[in-house]
């Protein structure tokens, strides 16, 4: 007796076939070539559902998952040059299809200041966070652009170490602990 009609013989004795229906969906065991089929299906459906998209649905679903892999980055991997502020705020701009012109107008940011946040040049005040969280409407919050600010630096402080003495060297009667 295969698994799923176990499983379901052991829900019909629990609740009627209607509930078992509501309640979970049991998966047709398929042959390699039936699930290749159905997955081309799918992937067919996909494409398609993707084609019929109106430009707003496209957006929003690409800033949902800009959204969630910034959220990952940010809680979960060191800093990567890569995946600066600048980088991310340009594939921010690339999302929504716009020239660089109009977001920064959009942003009521000088267009060359602009140009030096994306190429990292620049570094971004807080005020142009809010501007970010209201101009995606409120999808992408302040505080995750904030936060690729926040680890660039603190992977500079982590890593300067030639500041660090530099700027050391310039301390005179700092605390000293007898350990």
């Amino acid at each position: 007796m295969k698994k799923h009609e176990k499983i379901y013989k052991q829900l019909k004795k629990e609740m009627a076939e209607e509930g078992i229906a509501d309640y979970m969906l049991i998966p047709k065991d398929l042959t390699k070539e039936e699930l290749k089929k159905s997955n081309e299906k799918i992937k067919a459906f996909r494409f398609k559902l993707m084609r019929e998209r109106t430009e707003e649905q496209r957006i929003y679903s690409e800033l949902l998952r800009f959204k969630f892999l910034l959220e990952s980055y940010i809680n979960n991997e060191p800093f990567i040059p890569t995946n600066s502020f600048g980088k991310n705020l340009g594939e921010y701009v690339r999302i929504l299809n716009r020239t660089k012109k109009s977001v920064s107008e959009n942003l009521d940011v000088h267009y060359t200041r602009f140009s030096r946040l994306l190429n990292d040049r620049e570094e971004p005040n807080i005020e142009l966070m809010y501007r970010l969280e209201k101009h995606s409407g409120g999808l992408i919050p302040a505080i995750y652009w904030w936060k690729l600010v926040i680890k660039k630096q603190e992977y500079h402080i982590k890593k300067d170490l030639k500041t660090r003495k530099k700027e050391g060297a310039k301390v005179r009667n700092g605390v000293v602990f007898n350990n």
